[in-house]
């Protein structure tokens, strides 16, 4: 008797976890969201944030709240959504950084992939290769060609070691067998202004950081990181139309708590979609200089691990040490 009775309390609590799931992801967002951000107020992350945040926000019925917690690379704000509820109201504005790190900082209390899922890429910032009047090269193939001629000769500057756009240089080497000297700085600004005063002969750059630059005719852009030719510089050829293969993008993505019900991470994709639709969200990304480039969450995930291995490969063929 008493094991009959236990039994039917057991499957009955069974019974009834499924259809409470379902119910609370379909009465989901019923509070406001938090988004947080691995970096400082006012830079391009966080613009990105608060601009989908606010446009989701219409969607969803439901406030997104931004949250900044910079530090660590953006470790910090990613190991506070890893360890928040994976019940939908507290997700991450992840950049690609995510998938360098691993292989950036010795000790990581995050596993990327075990630990949080896509919810959608929402755009990307394409990276250009910038030079100034005085470099010995005028176009990407006499760069390659004088980088053989002079190893290590060629300085470059980018925001800093383990950024994408220091990343996207090494990559190159990495392909074609070239060597050239990294000069690592605090952010795109000063690497600029290195290079408009002659200091140095190659920036790589965020194309928002580099286009004002290049418009004004002070600057010239080599090539883009993109696999293809970007809207904002279509003069400017693609490293892959001299390096097939080659294609490096800065990406920015939601992510959640890696138990985030799948019916939430839909519903949080779906408003996503219909955000982008809504008058504003997408030419105000596009002023900005980021194209749009939506996904389903399974995209995302792909994304990461394909991501993780190449920035391994990377990272260990350069010889750059765990901080």
């Amino acid at each position: 008797m008493k094991r009959g009775f236990w039994c039917a309390v057991i499957f009955t609590g069974i019974a009834t976890l499924g259809p409470v799931r379902f119910s609370q992801a379909q009465e989901y967002p019923t509070h406001p969201i938090r988004l947080i951000v691995g970096y400082g107020a006012g830079g391009g992350t966080d613009m990105i944030a608060r601009l989908a945040g606010a446009y989701m926000a219409k969607e969803l019925g439901q406030p997104i709240v931004v949250e900044n917690k910079p530090g660590a690379g953006g470790n910090i704000a990613t190991e506070a959504v890893a360890r928040a509820p994976a019940d939908g109201y507290t997700l991450l504005l992840a950049v690609n950084n995510v998938t360098i790190n691993p292989y950036i900082y010795k000790h990581m209390a995050v596993d990327i992939e075990n630990d949080l899922r896509g919810v959608s890429i929402i755009a990307n910032s394409p990276i250009v290769l910038v030079t100034n009047s005085s470099a010995p090269f005028k176009n990407l193939a006499g760069m390659i060609d004088y980088a053989r001629a002079h190893p290590g000769k060629i300085s470059y500057g980018t925001p800093g070691i383990g950024t994408p756009q220091h990343l996207a240089v090494e990559l190159l080497m990495h392909m074609t067998g070239i060597k050239m000297t990294h000069i690592p700085y605090k952010g795109s600004a000063q690497s600029l202004s290195d290079l408009l005063a002659g200091h140095i002969p190659l920036v790589s750059a965020a194309i928002n950081s580099a286009e004002p630059f290049i418009a004004a005719g002070k600057l010239q852009g080599l090539a883009v990181a993109d696999p293809k030719r970007v809207e904002a510089l279509k003069d400017v050829p693609s490293i892959s139309e001299a390096v097939p293969g080659y294609d490096v993008q800065i990406w920015y993505g939601l992510m959640a708590p890696k138990k985030t019900p799948d019916a939430i991470v839909r519903k949080l994709n779906e408003a996503l979609a219909r955000a982008v639709t809504l008058p504003g969200m997408a030419e105000k990304m596009r002023d900005q200089g980021y194209a749009i480039a939506l996904t389903s969450p399974h995209q995302m995930d792909e994304e990461i691990k394909k991501d993780l291995k190449k920035w391994g490969t990377v990272i260990r063929a350069a010889g750059i040490q765990p901080q």
